[in-house]
Order: structure tokens, then C-alpha cells, then sequence
């Protein structure tokens, strides 16, 4: 049964999945009144372009008459978040999750008037195929529609061209997106870390090559990887390879490792003291050249059992857990 009076804002260029979730908790209202942004607050306000306030305020209007809403609720034109929200006698402020501090913001601004603070309903972010959330900056763009099906195929830039490298991640992003919503590009990128990292310096290496390839794509994708084998030393003379992948989006990194192996003590000792990394050596005690762009010293030492290339798809499909819980699970790291 629907009950009190709640306020929603935004500028609705078109009504996506985020939008749904938040009206529909409007729904359970018996008055909804809605702030809908003037062109001067979207142009002042947005980075991508937007439909004029008529468009938007007739599409809108259509999707309450569609839902039972549209005599419930009242449409106010608001050049600023508070135009609204922090003068009207209501009970409620419905938010995204992402902008629930906008929302203390008004109450704190409604304590000023001697007004009661609004209950704050926080609704969680819709996301889109490519793991981000719904924007109509997407839509708008054609990366996806309004229930956030991919439209356009997920672009990666990884910061290597080893072939084994770039074959790993590429099954990995099919398994994570789908092998047709995926194009994934390589370019060789300095790690900026030793030639065979040991410990947190691998981990560095691999946010150093995904942001250079980042920026070698001019922000031009939806995510970039950095990809970097090192040796973690534990108790006892314990070397184990472990391949680490960092996922860039321009602005966090997630990051995930691939399955371990262990190196003979004295291999770590040569890599170390002479500044090697492990395909030199390897190429002295296996005497194949360039085995990292191949099978890796794990194929060799596992005597073909296994590849470089495993440990790749483990590491990249593992950077991209922390964003799939996230998306999918609610999750937040």
C-alpha cells in the first residue's frame, strides 16, 4: 500500500535500468514529486549531450503513465540539486547508492530551515554487460540499451605483444564477456620494474604497463591490463612464480593472480644477483630461447603438462572478480 510523499531527482535523457530501480521505489508513495534538470543545469553539469528538457520531460511522463505513476507524481523543472529536496515537506529522498552524499548534503541543508531530515532510500547501481554501471553517457555513446545489453564490443588495450600473453587474456575476457563482446589490442609497454620482479615489484610492474596502456589508447577503451611474472620468496627457500594482472578502467585498479609454481632456489639466486629474469635463464638450462613468448618455464618444468598461457588466463580472469561481485553481487571492495 503506497504511503507519504518522496522526492527523486535527475536529468532522465533516457530511462535506463537505473532509473527503473529507482521509481520503483517511488512506487510504494502515494505522492512522488520528481526534480527534473534544466538544459542550463545539463549543459553546465554533463559531459556528453543530452536531449532537450520538452524530450526529456515527455519520456518520462510516458514511462509514469506506463507504471500507474504518472497521477501520483509531480514534475518540477530544478536547476540545482537542492531546487527541491531541501524546502519541500516530504518524508523521503530516493538516491542511487553513488549519491546518497548528495543526499545528507540536503538534509543538512533542510536542518538550516528547520525542516526534518528526509529518509534516505539508497538504491543500488544498475550495471551493463561491460561491468560498468548503466550511464546514459553509454546509451547515448551506443555501448549498450536501456536494460545495459552490449551493443558495441568491450575494448582492452593490454601492455604487452607476447603472443602467449595476449592468447591467455583473450581466453580470459571471452569467458568474463563472451567471446563475440570483446576486441582485445596489444602494445609493448615498459614495466618500469626489475627484468624479473620479485614480491610487491611484481605487482607494480603490472599497474605500471596497464596504465601506459591506458594511456596509449587515449582513454579510447573500456579497460586496459598490465601483465607481470615475478618471484614471491616464502619461508624456507620457497620461490614460487606467480603471474600478476591489474585491470585499469582510467579510474581503479582491480587486480588478480594466476597459479603459482616453484623455482629451484638457485635459479632465484641466479635471477637475482645477476639483475636476469627467468626466460634468460631458462634459455641457459633449457636451451630454448625466448621460452616466456612460448610455453613459459612452466610448460618446460612441467615437461609440457601445462603452459604459460594458464597462468595468464587465471590472472586476468581474476583482476576482473572484485568488478563481477561488484556488478553482479553487490560487492563492494
Amino acid at each position: 500500500m503506497a504511503y507519504g510523499h518522496c522526492i527523486v531527482g535527475g536529468t532522465f535523457t533516457c530511462i535506463h535500468e537505473g532509473h527503473v530501480n529507482l521509481l520503483s521505489e517511488c512506487n510504494m508513495f502515494s505522492r512522488i514529486t520528481i526534480g527534473l534538470t534544466s538544459d542550463r543545469f545539463v549543459r553546465a553539469h554533463k559531459i556528453y549531450p543530452s536531449f532537450p528538457y520538452e524530450k526529456r520531460l515527455a519520456n518520462l511522463q510516458r514511462n509514469l503513465a506506463h507504471n500507474g505513476m504518472l497521477s501520483r507524481a509531480t514534475i518540477v523543472k530544478i536547476e540545482s540539486e537542492r531546487d527541491v529536496a531541501d524546502r519541500l515537506e516530504a518524508d523521503a529522498i530516493v538516491v542511487s547508492e553513488e549519491t546518497e552524499g548528495a543526499a545528507r548534503k540536503i538534509n543538512a541543508a533542510r536542518k538550516k530551515r528547520g525542516l526534518i531530515a528526509l529518509e534516505i532510500i539508497s538504491v543500488p547501481l544498475a550495471y551493463a554487460g561491460n561491468l560498468k554501471k548503466i550511464s546514459c553517457e553509454g546509451i547515448y555513446n551506443g555501448k549498450y540499451d536501456e536494460r545495459g545489453r552490449l551493443l558495441k564490443p568491450v575494448r582492452v588495450q593490454a601492455g604487452t605483444d607476447n603472443p602467449t600473453k595476449l592468447s591467455g587474456a583473450r581466453i580470459a575476457l571471452a569467458r568474463v564477456f563472451g567471446r563475440r563482446n570483446v576486441m582485445l589490442f596489444g602494445h609493448k609497454e615498459d614495466s618500469k620494474v626489475s627484468h624479473h620482479p620479485f614480491n610487491s615489484e611484481t605487482f607494480a610492474g603490472a599497474a605500471n604497463r596497464a596504465h601506459a596502456a591506458w594511456r596509449r589508447a587515449g582513454g579510447k577503451c573500456d579497460y586496459s591490463l598490465g601483465i607481470e611474472s615475478g618471484l614471491f620468496s616464502l619461508a624456507r627457500g620457497i620461490h614460487m612464480d606467480i603471474t600478476v594482472c591489474c585491470v585499469y578502467d582510467g579510474q581503479r585498479e582491480t587486480y588478480g593472480t594466476g597459479m603459482g609454481f616453484a623455482v629451484p632456489e638457485w635459479i632465484a639466486k641466479k635471477i637475482r644477483a645477476h639483475g636476469s629474469d627467468l626466460s634468460r635463464v631458462m634459455a641457459e638450462v633449457a636451451g630454448v630461447e625466448g621460452i616466456g613468448r612460448k610455453q613459459g618455464a612452466l610448460g618446460w618444468f612441467s615437461d609440457g603438462k601445462m603452459h604459460r598461457r594458464d597462468q595468464i588466463e587465471a590472472a586476468v580472469k581474476c583482476a576482473f572478480v572484485p568488478r563481477i561481485a561488484e556488478a553482479r553481487k553487490g560487492i563492494h571492495y
